[in-house]
């Protein structure tokens, strides 16, 4: 995404159904976190940013929940739909519903929302529509990363 000097392991890890990850935003090259504190509008939740200082190791490990497949499960990204957990509060990133306010020019708020407040999957499941890997063996139908 824009990105030229986001590195990438060599070869490429696949990242599998229960996999600790960081997701790094491609341009800012600040890494998703949560915590402990209120989300902006849904104080309900707790708050996801991208901090520019990555001193929060703890805070920006987010655990990989492929819907519908075992632990161990190989992720599709164009085939499969995720939840990702907070590894250190358990809570699920998610769409609030809500729109930020004029300091957010009025985006979409994202949250880590505590699964104790969850009443339905709506705005908890995610789809990658874009993603950066190592080339796929396109001649092998059933490669991981297809």
């Amino acid at each position: 995404p824009g990105s030229q000097s986001l590195q990438l392991d060599s070869p490429a890890q696949i990242v599998k159904d229960g996999d600790l990850i960081e997701l790094v935003h491609g341009s800012t090259q600040r890494l998703l976190n949560s915590h402990n504190v209120a989300a902006p509008v849904t104080k309900t939740a707790q708050e996801v940013s991208g901090f520019i200082n990555n001193s929060f190791p703890g805070h920006q490990t987010w655990q990989v929940d492929i819907l519908g497949e075992d632990v161990g499960t190989a992720w599709r990204a164009s085939r499969h739909e995720v939840k990702l957990i907070h590894h250190q509060t358990g809570s699920v990133l998610a769409l609030s519903g809500k729109r930020l306010p004029s300091w957010g020019y009025h985006q979409m708020e994202v949250i880590a929302a505590l699964k104790v407040t969850i009443t339905s999957d709506a705005g908890l499941v995610w789809r990658a529509s874009e993603h950066q890997s190592a080339v796929a063996n396109v001649a092998d139908p059933n490669s991981p990363r297809n």
